[in-house]
């Protein structure tokens, strides 16, 4: 082979890696905008729902409806003993019926939920929807993760759930002076069921304009190139993403829960949210104490996630 021929063949070798690179550019572009701002925004509600019941207490929920000694704290944690076990079963169901019908559906009704907190007359009533509300918020977040590791490399997936999870930090923002704004609307229901039904409202908004823009994976987006599917498809293979198709066992699942790694990030994670949490959901109450009016402290609860 002469120099010459060498050199044509450099030459279109590179231009063919160029395009490859040019077509995987394209295809990261439109998936980032179709996935991201959807999930980012239902993930910020999502925290939103959940934390809610500690701007309603503020708002004077507690007083209403004639809640005392630890029967608040129950209410907290009912979301929780169901929020823990219903995890892999919503992620199963994913996988059956495809993302861009799982998420919005368990969306729609967790804020069908939390507008029935702003109905609840009791503390039975309330610790039963909070129960409630655990199971179909469970299935999002893994929901997310798993539908991500259909889209892109594990070197691409690391700081797009990055950004993810920085929505629960806007959401700490946000609640607080959101709450105060919407326990002051003059009506004829309570300040604090307006918090309830008005965040609830946001949520199932956010869900249909998910159904829009998600699809469940690239070999079947509407709004991809052949070509820049074809590209996306051998850069996932070469990563060895999961099939959709796919099957999974039992045994790989002990495999995972048996790996020391998963339980160290699981401690690191309940380390971090467990103070995350406290402070989103009793930080109002806190600043109440002080001698704050209810308003005035929900604004006030902002601070920790806005400094962190």
């Amino acid at each position: 082979m002469s120099g010459k021929e060498s050199m044509q063949i450099n030459t279109e070798e590179s231009s063919s890696q160029d395009t490859e690179q040019a077509l995987i550019k394209a295809y990261l572009r439109k998936a980032d905008l179709r996935i991201l701002p959807p999930a980012f925004a239902m993930y910020f509600l999502s925290v939103i729902d959940r934390n809610n019941i500690g701007n309603a207490k503020a708002a004077g929920m507690d007083k209403h409806l004639g809640l005392h000694g630890t029967q608040f704290n129950w209410v907290i944690s009912a979301f929780f003993f169901t929020y823990i076990f219903f995890e892999i079963p919503s992620n199963i169901l994913l996988k059956r019926f495809g993302a861009r019908a799982w998420l919005p559906f368990i969306a729609v009704c967790w804020s069908i939920l939390v507008a029935c907190l702003a109905a609840a007359k009791s503390y039975g009533a309330l610790v039963t929807v909070r129960v409630l509300l655990g199971i179909f918020e469970a299935g999002y977040v893994p929901g997310f993760i798993y539908l991500t590791s259909f889209w892109y490399t594990r070197r691409q997936q690391a700081p797009r759930i990055a950004l993810f999870f920085s929505a629960g930090v806007f959401a700490g923002i946000w609640a607080g002076p959101l709450a105060s704004r919407l326990q002051s609307i003059k009506g004829s229901l309570q300040g604090y069921q307006y918090i309830f039904i008005v965040e609830a409202c946001m949520t199932v908004g956010v869900a249909i304009i998910m159904v829009f823009m998600m699809q469940n994976y690239p070999m079947s987006a509407t709004f991809l190139k052949e070509d820049e599917r074809a590209a996306a498809l051998r850069m996932l293979e070469a990563d060895w993403a999961l099939s959709p198709k796919a099957k999974y066992s039992t045994r790989q699942v002990l495999r995972a829960l048996s790996d020391w790694t998963v339980w160290a990030y699981a401690i690191i994670f309940w380390a971090a949210a467990t103070g995350g949490t406290t402070q989103a959901i009793f930080g109002p109450t806190l600043i109440q104490a002080m001698g704050y009016t209810s308003t005035r402290a929900q604004a006030l609860s902002a601070a920790p996630s806005a400094c962190g």
